[in-house]
């Protein structure tokens, strides 16, 4: 089990280049491979790389919304905001009964972002909307001295023992990494959809040279902080594991006790210090995940996360010109939500 762990370790840092992981754990190659390639997919575990949207020039916003329209009608709005805006991901919570956006725009949109929602709020699609800036959203490393890899289940003692390490509090400031292109936009999606892909595969999908790829490679791996671990097993998640999102109070200390829990997989903070996390905890230590929050008088909002109503959005390469940057679409994707949108 301790070299699943030194693996896994591994792959969160430099994502799946086996020769490098079975260099730096002295597992062997073809050990590594089975781990990463197999074993992990069998437990649950999804690779995703996590992205540092403030160097593409982003700023992240979380942005509540209570749609007039009953939930099922509404999504057909928001695939349109991920497909044709900046919406990154959405999801329903079962408790206030509302959405859970996050949207990641260009800072200098903003007074047109909030206009945007002005206006929906004025055609009746929204009782009302909550728009926060965020200081940084970022993927929360897996605490693999968790996991039992060999029976595939999480281990129930996590809270006698802290992380083995300390996760530092990245604010992230908008800041566009030098050069920036469509098709580093392209393959960094590419990526987002496949972590295991190869500039072979790459270049084969965007219709360019092999060389053109790995060119641009090295700019792409600018923006990768994390090659993130989702525990969320495919077939049947909503037997095993409950999502939750919860806002605790600002303090430091709250913020390394909700770290703690094994089940953390994003931590945020707005722009007032508010500090919001969301968890994947099993159905089967859920009590435990609530028992522990309540002692420690965590809790100012908890709230559930409805899988039926979530989807996650690639990143919006279709929304960057050469030579001109990110562009503005708030007017367009309205005008085209009056003609388009059926329930209007």
């Amino acid at each position: 089990m301790d070299q699943v762990r030194h693996v896994v370790k591994a792959l969160m840092r430099y994502g799946p280049k086996y020769t490098v992981i079975s260099k730096v754990t002295g597992v062997p190659i073809t050990t590594v491979r089975y781990i990463i390639r197999r074993k992990l997919l069998e437990l649950g575990f999804t690779l995703r790389i996590a992205i540092d949207y403030s160097k593409l020039g982003l700023q992240w916003y979380l942005v509540e919304l209570k749609p007039t329209l009953p939930p099922n009608y509404f999504l057909e709005i928001l695939e349109l905001f991920g497909n044709s805006m900046y919406l990154r991901y959405y999801t329903y919570l079962l408790n206030s009964k509302k959405f859970l956006t996050f949207f990641s725009i260009p800072p200098k949109f903003e007074n047109d972002f909030i206009s945007f929602f002005n206006k929906l709020v004025k055609l009746n699609l929204l009782k009302e909307y909550n728009c926060k800036k965020l200081s940084y959203r970022r993927v929360v490393p897996l605490r693999v001295d968790c996991f039992d890899f060999e029976n595939g289940v999480w281990m129930q003692d996590w809270d006698k023992k802290p992380r083995d390490e300390e996760i530092p509090e990245v604010f992230e400031e908008p800041n566009q990494i030098s050069g920036l292109t469509s098709l580093d936009l392209k393959i960094l999606a590419e990526l987002y959809r496949n972590s295991f892909a190869n500039y072979t595969d790459i270049a084969k999908k965007l219709n360019v040279t092999r060389q053109t790829v790995k060119r641009h490679y090295e700019k792409i791996l600018q923006v990768i902080y994390l090659y993130m671990l989702f525990w969320m097993p495919i077939n049947t998640p909503e037997h095993v594991c409950i999502p939750i999102f919860l806002q605790t109070n600002s303090s430091v200390n709250a913020r390394k006790t909700v770290l703690n829990i094994p089940f953390t997989h994003l931590e945020m903070r707005d722009e007032d210090s508010q500090f919001y996390s969301l968890l994947f905890a099993p159905s089967i230590g859920f009590y435990k995940v609530l028992k522990y929050l309540n002692e420690k008088r965590l809790i100012e909002q908890i709230d559930f996360l409805d899988f039926e109503n979530t989807m996650g959005f690639f990143p919006p390469y279709n929304l960057f010109k050469d030579k001109k940057g990110w562009i503005n679409v708030f007017e367009e994707v309205l005008q085209k939500i009056l003609r388009e949108i059926r329930v209007i």
